[in-house]
């Protein structure tokens, strides 16, 4: 699926759960214009029209508010402006709710503590803004509208707590959610990159040495095209048979399924060198190998693939020795050629690679040692010794 795709189907689930709380949230806020409305009595008909657009600019001030409330990152300017802007219009309604308000009823104190939940959902700074703010107004109001302070701040305070903790609850376990599915995301993004490591990894591994023994091939059937036609069409079927054999391995790794087992990798590098026209040298037992611990013959398997892979790149080698021996407790993998090159550049005999190889070896608790042995060869070694004599 393409990116579009993939980023529908992970909106959706995302966004379902944050309709539903905000749902819920609107449900408990829609009766804060309801109250104000419900327990006021404007004089006449137009303050009546005044009074409701004015309730219904609050609710949508409200609605932007809660928005931010579910909202996974808000915009914390934009936040405090809407905060800001809600608290405004609860002000300006200050004076015609009191003065219109019906007897013995309190509707500006139950709409400011709506409005100080709401911002206290927000943020705990809008909501102390609020509480403050809107609080100094009820008591102002309670003294100069009914001739006491304390009803109207008791009633604004208590209605912002409960609406403010039964909302709060839910907010938090949807912040929660959200937070959980980032943390999937990530392991799943994190996952599709290690596979994406693998698949180069394993290609580069597999593919390398026959990519270079095919170029090999093809300059030498270049060279026997004029004078040994023959010869240059064995060459050239054997580039297609090492062509067709890389694309299997290529198509085996996509899907996971490269071989890596020591004893094939040893006879892959011992048909391989001899196809370049390498002398090879492989000593290694059979039963030996099998007592071989997975993890060790694993590094060594690689290491047999990189290190022939050096050979056919770096090297001008003649022959080439390959030997797996066991000393006590300590098992030692050897590769050795006799073409060393002086180093230029990138085509230095250790290689990324080969340092890629230290650092895997070193995971595992053995030492990988690449170097110069002599004036004309080179030795890669690998050894780990068992723990008290054993695996």
């Amino acid at each position: 699926m393409g990116k579009g795709g993939e980023d529908v189907t992970q909106a959706q689930p995302r966004r379902t759960p944050r309709w539903i709380v905000l749902g819920f949230l609107l449900a408990s806020f829609a009766w804060a214009p309801i109250i104000a409305m419900s327990f006021t009595e404007p004089p006449t008909p137009l303050r009546t029209v005044v009074f409701v657009g004015a309730l219904v600019l609050l609710g949508l001030a409200l609605l932007l508010v809660l928005l931010d409330a579910v909202a996974p990152a808000p915009d914390r300017a934009s936040r405090r402006w809407k905060v800001a802007g809600l608290i405004a219009l609860t002000l300006a309604l200050w004076a015609p709710t009191f003065s219109w308000a019906e007897p013995g009823e309190e509707p500006w104190p139950w709409l400011a503590g709506f409005v100080v939940a709401a911002s206290g959902l927000a943020g705990w700074r809008s909501g102390v803004v609020a509480a403050v703010v809107l609080g100094g107004a009820a008591a102002a109001g309670g003294a100069v509208f009914d001739g006491a302070p304390l009803p109207s701040v008791v009633t604004t305070f208590g209605v912002a707590l409960t609406v403010w903790a039964m909302c709060q609850a839910l907010v938090w376990l949807h912040r929660l959610w959200w937070s959980a599915q980032d943390g999937r995301e990530a392991q799943a993004r994190l996952a599709v990159a290690e596979e994406r490591l693998r698949v180069g990894r394993e290609l580069h591994d597999v593919l390398g040495r026959r990519l270079a023994v095919i170029a090999l091939k093809a300059e030498r059937a270049a060279d026997l095209a004029a004078r040994d036609p023959d010869a240059a069409a064995g060459e050239s079927r054997s580039i297609r048979d090492l062509a067709a054999g890389a694309l299997q391995e290529a198509r085996r790794t996509i899907h996971g399924e490269a071989v890596t087992d020591l004893p094939s990798q040893l006879r892959s590098a011992d048909l391989v060198l001899r196809s370049a026209g390498i002398t090879p040298s492989v000593a290694a037992d059979p039963q030996m190998l099998a007592a071989v611990p997975p993890s060790l013959a694993g590094l060594f398997a690689t290491v047999v693939r990189e290190a022939v892979t050096n050979v056919l790149r770096h090297s001008d080698a003649r022959t080439a020795s390959i030997r797996v021996v066991v000393q006590g407790p300590v098992t030692t993998l050897s590769v050795e050629n006799d073409g060393v090159r002086p180093a230029v550049g990138n085509d230095a005999a250790g290689g990324t690679g080969l340092a890629a190889l230290a650092a895997r070896a070193g995971a595992v608790g053995a030492e990988l040692v690449a170097g110069p042995d002599g004036d004309d060869r080179f030795v890669v070694r690998v050894s780990r010794s068992a723990p008290s004599g054993r695996w």
